[in-house]
């Protein structure tokens, strides 16, 4: 982590904003007070519109200062303070993407005085000058990770200030209850004093029911970050690298009609109802004296405990047999916090449909569901209720809920235990001084949460997690 002063300083920053790598066009950006004089030493414009013409792209080349050499033809625009996004003085120029060439252009514009920037310091001066809030720039963050379009619309929503506009309104309403009640300590109204414990209650329950609302509209970013973890599991040679492959939509898994062929855990990724799923195949599980395969069985049962939702396949064509039974019964120990699904496969081949009366009367515990990856619809249902289950795990949609990292998390639980605390308290006739104590506590939390009132060394951490030029 950087020393909390780097972060802290008012001269001017630059840095590639866009990826490191060869490409067509790469984007650098300068910030701070000197940006536009640097800008105006080492860019000459091809006509006659040049940086001084705030937020127009202009066009000329950029030139080494020491030899007057052309560097390379570039693009040019200036935001002036404080109308960009950093609230400073700002240059961006568009370049070739080419490394050499931007090294080229950084360079010169470190011997102009500026200096490299650190990771998410553009942000960190668009937060110091009022151009967002640490919500904002906390919801630009997820949404530069966002992995799904569920992730991406609720982290917009962030940067958008919807997080913001609720903390606003939550601040505004402990302060409203914070002030009634130093007033009646600072000036004792004993006629009145019933009349505001009763109010003071009110507010109390307000806030909580405020607070609830809020937590439940909150969707956690680690979700989005790891996915749901879905493990395909059964016995060898029941079909679950076919249905994996299917899922996935491509040859990811060896498919074989020998058992044991898939002998340590496969990945692939794949989105549902906006919200990203890790499918992992799974060795099959059986006793085994094969050391490579048996290794691959150990494995599989250690995913199990992790898993979110666990696919727990049965050949349907040859119905449920005693090792079904045993490894499920298994599943309901070691995995009792995954959800399960019963998929009763290989539905083409089974040419008796009591079979899957039979896994239904001996599995009820479960959702079951019919599966077939040689037929061409053979996924349709077991895609229904999978994504039904993942919806589940992650509710959340784009009209009303919002993303939460596990800093805001931690706080938003914080701020509910003191009000809850507030509220105990008042009911009990306990020293008001002690309420306006746990009120205040409430209120500091909220003012972490927007950054009215973060300490550096946390502004530091949020801030060191951007990428550089950002």
């Amino acid at each position: 982590m950087k020393e909390p002063m780097v972060y802290l300083r008012e001269d001017t920053i630059a840095a590639l904003s866009t990826p490191q790598g060869r490409g067509a066009i790469a984007i650098i950006r300068m910030s701070g007070p000197q940006s536009l004089d640097i800008c105006n030493q080492l860019f000459q414009p091809s006509g006659k519109i040049n940086v001084d013409h705030a937020r127009m792209l202009c066009h000329g080349v950029i030139v080494d200062p020491e030899n007057g050499k052309i560097i390379d033809d570039v693009l040019c625009a200036a935001f002036p303070a404080p109308n960009s996004y950093t609230g400073e003085n700002l240059v961006e120029i568009h370049c070739h993407g080419s490394e050499a060439v931007v090294h080229k252009i950084l360079d010169v514009l470190y011997h102009g005085n500026a200096r490299p920037a650190e990771a998410g310091e553009f942000t960190f001066r668009a937060v110091r000058n009022g151009k967002m809030d640490l919500t904002q720039a906390e919801g630009l963050s997820a949404l530069i990770e966002s992995r799904s379009q569920l992730a991406r619309a609720l982290s917009l929503r962030m940067l958008e200030g919807e997080f913001t506009r609720i903390l606003a309104a939550l601040k505004e309403a402990i302060i409203s209850a914070l002030v009634e009640l130093e007033t009646q300590i600072e000036f004792p109204d004993e006629a009145a004093e019933e009349t505001l414990g009763r109010h003071l209650r009110e507010q109390l329950a307000n806030l909580i029911r405020q607070i609830n609302e809020i937590r439940k509209r909150a969707v956690r970013e680690q979700r989005f970050e790891q996915g749901i973890i879905v493990v395909l599991a059964g016995r060898p040679n029941v079909g679950k690298s076919s249905l994996f492959n299917r899922l996935l939509g491509r040859e990811r898994a060896i498919v074989t009609p020998h058992p044991g062929t898939t002998r340590d855990s496969l990945e692939g990724t794949i989105e549902l109802n906006g919200r990203p799923v890790t499918l992992i195949d799974t060795a099959g599980l059986r006793e085994t004296c094969e050391e490579i395969e048996a290794i691959g069985v150990k494995r599989s049962k250690e995913l199990l405990t992790t898993s979110h939702i666990i696919l727990f396949i049965c050949d349907v064509s040859t119905g449920p047999v005693d090792e079904d039974r045993s490894l499920l019964s298994e599943l309901s120990q070691h995995a009792s916090e995954s959800r399960v699904v019963l998929i009763a496969n290989k539905r083409d081949l089974c040419s008796d449909p009591r079979q899957f009366d039979t896994l239904r009367l001996d599995m009820p515990k479960w959702p079951l569901v019919t599966a077939s990856a040689a037929e061409e619809h053979g996924l349709e249902e077991l895609l229904e209720v999978l994504s039904h289950e993942v919806t589940e795990l992650v509710p959340a949609d784009t009209d009303s809920s919002f993303m939460t990292t596990a800093r805001q998390e931690r706080l938003l639980s914080l701020i509910e235990e003191k009000l809850e605390q507030a509220y105990c308290s008042a009911l009990e006739n306990v020293l008001m001084e002690l309420i306006a104590e746990d009120l205040r506590s409430a209120l500091r939390s909220v003012s972490e949460l927007d950054g009215s009132e973060s300490a550096t060394d946390i502004m530091n951490t949020i801030f060191s997690r951007f990428c550089i030029g950002k």
